[in-house]
């Protein structure tokens, strides 16, 4: 999905059979997503699957996430692999989406949602969400995996108990890798790209997966020695995510 031009500077896909989604000229898009920059968006992807791999610019589009999730009809779960928990309450007052709520507007709106599965974020960011007003509203389907179960274990429990005959939705913000790995606009997890790699491995053994989705760029407003050095190591990711979720990922016919 091209908002900002910047995978234009890659080359992974080239000679691959891909869609380039020309959305750059949509106003209302940075960030936050307004009711016209949803018509417009929805307008363009409509011939366009949910299954498959998405790539959709930094984090500030993570909200293109529930637009492609609403395209699903059937139960699901959606397993979220992030740095933050994407659960706010919309800072501009109102219902707007943004890349901050789009995972709390999933949860609440979404019919077809089994669970939301955070996964990846401190421990100390997931014990504020438990505490606060917003965990009353999620009617048991949240699901909270941290960096320190990753670590210690714990994860493999959790991922375990979730019910097989429901088929998953995988969201990957890349901010959730060590700045070693992916260089993003937004503070950085500890994750590395072969832990990331192997929980995605478990997933895919265990679980149908409908689809999967990537963001996490730097872009290219920010300053040149920056810019450069965070493309490097993300045109790297980048193409280390395709080649593996290519090599992993398979059996998607089903799902259109």
């Amino acid at each position: 999905m091209n908002f900002s031009g910047i995978y234009q500077e890659e080359q992974f896909y080239e000679g691959e059979q891909i869609s380039w989604i020309d959305l750059s000229d949509i106003s209302g898009t940075n960030c936050y997503c307004d009711g016209d920059a949803q018509a417009q968006i929805l307008e363009r992807m409509e011939k366009y699957p949910v299954s498959g791999i998405y790539f959709i610019d930094s984090g500030n589009y993570h909200y293109m996430s529930r637009i492609r999730a609403a395209k699903i009809t059937e139960p699901f779960r959606l397993l979220v692999f992030d740095h933050h928990t994407d659960m706010q309450d919309a800072s501009l007052g109102g219902d707007i989406l943004s890349c901050g709520n789009w995972a709390k507007k999933v949860l609440q709106e979404n019919p077809y949602l089994q669970k939301l599965v955070l996964i990846g974020q401190e421990k100390k960011v997931l014990d504020k969400l438990q505490s606060g007003a917003r965990q009353q509203e999620t009617d048991g389907k949240l699901v909270e995996i941290s960096y320190e179960e990753l670590k210690n274990g714990k994860a493999h429990e959790k991922i375990k108990e979730l019910p097989d005959e429901v088929p998953v939705y995988i969201s990957i913000d890349k901010d959730v890798l060590d700045e070693k790995y992916a260089v993003t606009n937004w503070d950085q997890g500890k994750m590395s790209m072969g832990m990331l790699e192997q929980i995605l491995k478990t997933l895919v053994t265990e679980y149908d997966v409908i689809g999967v989705d990537i963001c996490g760029m730097y872009p290219e407003e920010n300053s040149l020695p920056e810019y450069l050095r965070a493309e490097r190591v993300n045109i790297r990711s980048d193409e280390e995510l395709y080649r593996f979720l290519q090599k992993n990922l398979f059996c998607w016919a089903s799902h259109k």
